[in-house]
């Protein structure tokens, strides 16, 4: 059974690796769909396409607010911020593009979608990587441990407070593997077995039978 590091300079990329691996998981369960698309659930499946976007927005914007601020006091973020940008030339785009077909589902063009998708795999995978491995525990020892406990507990705030609900905790959930569902993020029994799937998720059910995991 894996376990959640209690070491504050292991802790901030243990919750990267698995944020970002939700986001692997949600490309990777959209791509080989627009080979195929379900032309008779259109709206649903745009829809989670728009989630998985969607998702990656709010993670990086809670980066450029809250991490990158504080880890540019004393390492260089910039390659990290230039990234987003050139990842989000594309991501902005393709999130035109899916909302568009999603309000007229004539719009709809799988095969100009996928040539997006297939565009940004490149810097989006990059980047999620090399961010990863800026912040290994070594990296950090610039800190005092409890500093980074400090930043830690703002971004959880952060994350708490911003994005939509209904739309990033289902999409977080069901893209997390099952053997780290009990782990991860850490959220009471109540709300990983009932807020979540019978209350969050509700709302845009539809969109989450293209995830490859189950809610809870």
């Amino acid at each position: 059974m894996p376990e959640i590091p209690t070491d504050p300079y292991e802790l901030l990329q243990y919750n990267m690796i698995r944020a970002h691996q939700t986001f692997k998981n949600g490309y990777q369960s959209i791509l080989p769909r627009l080979d195929n698309p379900p032309m008779d659930d259109l709206t649903n499946f745009l829809g989670y396409c728009e989630a998985w976007a969607d998702a990656i927005d709010d993670h990086h914007g809670a980066e450029e607010i809250v991490v990158f601020p504080f880890l540019n006091k004393k390492l260089d973020f910039s390659q990290e911020i230039e990234a987003h940008k050139i990842i989000h030339a594309g991501l902005d785009e393709l999130l035109a593009t899916i909302r568009a077909a999603k309000a007229d589902t004539s719009l709809f063009d799988a095969q100009k979608l996928k040539e997006m998708m297939v565009k940004l795999k490149e810097p989006l995978f990059k980047h999620l990587d090399e961010e990863v491995a800026h912040i290994a525990p070594g990296e950090l020892k610039v800190w005092e441990a409890h500093e980074l406990e400090g930043l830690i507990d703002t971004l959880e705030k952060h994350a708490k407070s911003a994005g939509n609900p209904f739309v990033l905790v289902p999409y977080m959930r069901s893209h997390t593997p099952p053997e780290y569902k009990d782990l991860w993020p850490p959220m009471p029994w109540i709300v990983r077995k009932f807020v979540v799937p019978y209350v969050l998720a509700v709302r845009y059910s539809g969109y989450w039978k293209y995830s490859p995991y189950a809610m809870s």
